[in-house]
């Protein structure tokens, strides 16, 4: 196979434990990442070393990598042009950054993201249309079964599920025709919500494919973490930018992501619009 670098993002006694004196007898350049399979884990912070590893060997001539890559979401971040993605990387979160320099779009920067909300927005509500057959609600909304069902809701996306949370679940409505999804997270800037947004919107894309179902993300207010988790959905499904999945949604609900899940959405909008080049390209 003529392997010249290898990336073991699984590195450790208790994973695949190599090393590079496992390789001693090889021509091989070993690089180690010891990492988790868990929601909780943080890769993350490994992704530009990464990147910059597989690079700094890409450009040497002859030189092939294997990567025993355990995270789908690092796998998708290494098949983005790795060049492109270090540059926007390392560009402010306050700046505007340009992915396709034939396009129109620069993804905006943090603060310009912000003043999207300064622009007004309805009457805040219990719970809004925001999409056809999909809502954001509150509390309130996802604790009244009777309104639910009434309603016709058949699946909930809980973005405050747990204990110190909205604390329903699947035996909450036990009683009811409703599929529950529960994301745990916490209305913090810290918060990675980021990890959730793919199987979140697949979730909800899945209830949408049949045009009888009626989905509801909320968390406690209706705001942050459950807006967060539509505004993804709308970007990763329906292929719209970060502005216009803002602009769609602060048109039917008062909505306001803390500064951090913008910025998340924000590095989502430059991976997708970096996917989309790609893909116009090859």
């Amino acid at each position: 196979m003529g392997i010249s670098h290898v990336v073991n993002a699984a590195a450790g006694r208790f994973h695949i434990d190599t090393g590079r004196n496992f390789y001693k007898d090889l021509p091989v350049d070993y690089y180690g990442v010891e990492a988790e399979d868990n929601p909780n884990f943080d890769l993350s912070i490994y992704f530009y070393p990464v990147a910059r590893y597989i690079r700094a060997a890409l450009n040497s001539p002859r030189e092939y990598v294997f990567g025993n890559i355990r995270n789908l979401f690092l796998r998708q971040f290494l098949q983005i042009q790795m060049p492109e993605c270090l540059k926007a990387g390392k560009k402010n979160a306050y700046t505007a950054v340009k992915v396709d320099p034939d396009g129109d779009y620069c993804t905006p920067g943090a603060f310009e993201l912000e003043r999207l909300f300064w622009k007004g927005c309805p009457k805040y509500t219990h719970v809004n249309e925001v999409w056809p057959n999909l809502y954001i609600g509150d509390e309130k909304t996802a604790l009244d079964r009777y309104s639910l069902e009434k309603a016709g809701f058949t699946h909930i996306l809980n973005a405050a599920h747990g204990q110190r949370n909205v604390d329903t679940g699947p035996e909450y409505y036990h009683d009811m025709t409703v599929e529950y999804h529960g994301v745990e997270a916490d209305d913090l800037p810290t918060f990675n919500l980021s990890q959730f947004f793919y199987s979140a919107s697949k979730f909800i894309d899945n209830a949408l494919q049949d045009e009888r179902n009626k989905v509801l993300v909320h968390c406690a207010m209706g705001r942050s973490r459950s807006a967060t988790l539509v505004l993804a959905y709308l970007m990763i499904y329906k292929n719209m930018t970060v502005v216009d999945a803002i602009e769609q949604v602060s048109r039917h609900r008062c909505i306001l992501p803390n500064r951090g899940f913008l910025k998340q959405l924000r590095e989502l909008d430059i991976a997708l619009a970096l996917q989309r080049r790609n893909t116009k390209n090859s």
